[in-house]
C-alpha cells in the first residue's frame, strides 16, 4: 500500500531548533529544517539492541500461566503522574485547553535533555508525548513519537512508544508499519504497564485486519481473562468486546457495554469507542447497550404512570384526599377562629357570636326553658388576702328564660343575683364560659367548612381529568418508546 505518515521505511522527527517535523533518512546525516532553515546532524536509526532483547523475550522458557500470575500480582493502578502534569488533566487524558500549555512544558522538556537527563526530566518528557499525541496534527504525532523513541534511554518508555506508533499505523491502514514498529517491542515482558501496552497495540492491529481471533487471544473472552492495567482497561475491553461482537456473541457484547454505560455513563463509554476512530468499533452492541440502558430507565417510569392512573381511576382515591384535607383544614381552622370570634364578640361587645343564633341553640342544653339571647354579668368580689380586703372582678354568661324574668331584671339586678348565687338565676348559668361557647361555635364552623367539600370535589374531579390526561398521554408516550427501544434489539 502507499506510504502513510506511519511507515516504518520513513524518519520524521522534530527540528532541534523550532521542533517542527523533519524529514531525516534512516542511515541518519545533515537534515536541514524546512521551516526554521536550522541544520539538524541526525545519528543512523538503530533498533538492533531492541530487536534482539525482545526476540530473546519471545524465546522465554517461562510459562504463560506462570507470567500471568506474576502480573496479575502487580498494582494495576499506575504510578500517578507528576503534580504539574497531573493539574492538566481531565479523568487521566489532557484537557482540550490544556493542550498549548502541554506543548509549552514539552519544548522544555525537550531543550532540558540536551543538558542533562535525569529521571524526572526522562519522565515529564514521556508522559508529555504520550498525552499530547492524540491531540496534535498527524506529522507531528509522528514527529515527536519517533523522536522520544530515539531520545529515551530507558526500555520501558520506547517500548510504550513503540506501540502507539503502531496503533496509529493500524489505524491508518499501514499493517506492515505496524508490525514493524512492534518487531522491536517485548511480547512477553513481566512488567504490567509493558505488557498491556503490547497487548492494546497488537489487538489493535488485529482489530484493523478484522482477525478477531487474534484480538480474543490477546485480550481474552471475558473481562479478567488477562491481567490489564487500569489506564487502558476499557480501552482493551473495548477491542475484547468488538472482537466478541464480530465473531456472533452480539447478545454476550450488548450486555457487557449496558454495564458499562450504567456505570460510566454513555460519553464516557462512546468516547472510549471513538478513541479507536478510523476503527468501526460496537458497531451492533453499543446501540443496544444504550437501547437497554434506556429500557431499564424507563420500565419503573411507566409503572409509575400506571400505577397513578389507577390510583385516579379509582373513585375511593380520588374523593378521599378531598375529604382528609378539607377536614383538616376545619379542624385546625374552625377551633382558632371560634376563640377568637368568642372573645371579641361576647366579651368585648357583649353580644351573641351569631348573631342570636347561637344562644338558640345552646340554651335549650342549659336548661329546660333556656332561650336567647346571651346576658353578659359582671359583679365585684371582696377577698381577704394576707390580711387585706381586694375587690376581685367576676363575670358570667347566662340564657334568657321562656318566662321573661331574666330579659326583665336590671343589670345591676343580675350582679347581685350572680354574685349572691340566686337559686332562680343558676339554672340558666353557662358552665366554663367562653369554652363552651367556643366549642359550640367550633362544631358550627366545621360544618360550615364541610359544605365545601362538594365544590372542593368537583374541582378535585377538574384537576383530575386534566391529570388523568397528561398521565396517559405521558404513559403512552413512554410506551411507544418502549416498542421502539425493543425493536432495536
Amino acid at each position: 500500500m502507499a506510504e502513510t505518515a506511519y511507515s516504518h521505511e520513513l524518519r520524521i522527527l522534530t527540528c532541534g531548533k523550532c521542533l517542527a517535523p523533519i524529514d531525516a533518512t534512516v542511515d541518519g546525516g545533515s537534515v536541514t529544517c524546512g521551516y526554521c532553515g536550522a541544520v539538524s546532524q541526525v545519528a543512523r536509526r538503530d533498533e538492533s539492541a531492541d530487536l534482539a532483547a525482545a526476540q530473546n523475550a519471545a524465546q522465554s522458557t517461562i510459562s504463560e500461566s506462570e507470567r500471568h500470575a506474576r502480573l496479575r500480582d502487580q498494582d494495576r493502578q499506575p504510578a500517578p503522574f507528576p503534580d504539574r502534569i497531573a493539574a492538566l488533566l481531565v479523568d487521566e487524558h489532557l484537557a482540550p485547553a490544556k493542550v498549548a500549555e502541554a506543548e509549552a512544558m514539552w519544548r522544555d522538556a525537550m531543550g532540558q535533555l540536551s543538558v542533562a537527563t535525569s529521571f524526572p526530566v526522562l519522565a515529564r518528557f514521556f508522559h508529555l508525548t504520550v498525552l499530547l499525541a492524540p491531540y496534535i496534527e498527524e506529522r507531528r504525532r509522528r514527529a515527536i513519537l519517533e523522536t522520544a523513541v530515539e531520545v529515551l534511554p530507558d526500555d520501558g518508555h520506547r517500548h510504550v512508544l513503540r506501540c502507539l506508533l503502531a496503533r496509529e499505523a493500524a489505524r491508518a491502514g499501514d499493517f506492515a508499519a505496524a508490525e514493524a514498529w512492534l518487531a522491536p517491542v517485548n511480547p512477553k515482558s513481566m512488567d504490567l504497564a509493558m505488557d498491556t501496552a503490547y497487548r492494546f497495540a497488537a489487538a489493535t492491529v488485529g482489530s484493523a485486519k478484522r482477525d478477531y481471533a487474534t484480538v480474543t487471544q490477546l485480550l481474552g473472552f471475558e473481562p479478567d481473562d488477562v491481567p490489564l492495567a487500569n489506564r487502558e482497561q476499557l480501552a482493551c475491553d473495548v477491542l475484547r468486546v468488538d472482537a466478541l461482537e464480530k465473531l456472533g456473541k452480539t447478545d454476550a457484547a450488548a450486555a457487557e457495554v449496558t454495564t458499562w454505560v450504567e456505570r460510566w455513563g454513555a460519553p464516557a463509554v462512546r468516547n472510549e469507542i471513538e478513541r479507536h476512530l478510523p476503527l468501526s468499533l460496537c458497531e451492533r452492541s453499543f446501540p443496544a447497550a444504550m437501547a437497554n440502558a434506556e429500557l431499564r430507565r424507563l420500565q419503573p417510569v411507566i409503572a409509575g404512570f400506571e400505577h397513578q392512573l389507577e390510583g385516579l381511576n379509582s373513585g375511593h382515591a380520588r374523593v378521599m384526599p378531598l375529604l382528609l384535607a378539607t377536614a383538616g383544614i376545619a379542624g385546625v381552622v374552625a377551633p382558632v377562629l371560634a376563640f377568637i370570634w368568642t372573645v371579641v364578640v361576647v366579651d368585648i361587645f357583649e353580644a351573641d357570636p351569631l348573631f342570636g343564633l347561637h344562644a338558640e341553640i345552646l340554651c335549650r342544653f342549659i336548661a329546660a326553658d333556656g332561650v336567647g339571647p346571651y346576658h353578659s354579668v359582671a359583679w365585684t368580689v371582696v377577698e381577704t388576702i394576707n390580711g387585706v380586703a381586694q375587690s376581685m372582678p367576676e363575670s358570667t354568661i347566662f340564657c334568657s328564660d321562656q318566662g321573661g324574668r331574666v330579659v326583665a331584671t336590671s343589670a345591676e339586678g343580675l350582679s347581685a343575683a350572680a354574685a349572691d348565687g340566686a337559686a332562680w338565676l343558676e339554672p340558666y348559668r353557662i358552665p366554663a364560659d367562653d369554652g363552651l361557647i367556643a366549642l359550640t361555635l367550633a362544631v358550627f364552623l366545621f360544618c360550615i367548612f364541610m359544605l365545601f367539600v362538594p365544590w372542593q370535589v368537583r374541582a378535585g374531579r377538574r384537576d383530575g381529568a386534566a391529570r388523568r390526561s397528561a398521565l396517559e398521554a405521558n404513559l403512552a408516550q413512554a410506551r411507544a418508546r418502549e416498542v421502539e427501544l425493543k425493536r432495536q434489539l
